[in-house]
């Protein structure tokens, strides 16, 4: 299992961001956490790569 975690001053940056990976990705989605600091957003995607081998990387 895996983790990549994002972060944007704005939720149309953080969904834009997110959004982009999971499109880009065969990765099997685990779990979305998100969170809102005071000055941004972030969010946390738990995943299991498609191919163990291969390391997914943005």
């Amino acid at each position: 299992m895996r983790v990549k975690t994002f972060y944007g001053w704005s939720e149309t940056g953080l969904d834009r961001k997110v959004n982009e990976f999971l499109e880009n990705s065969s990765a099997e989605i685990v779990d979305i956490k998100f969170s809102t600091p005071i000055f941004f957003f972030s969010a946390m995607v738990l995943y299991k790569p498609a191919d163990s081998g291969k390391n997914i990387s943005f």
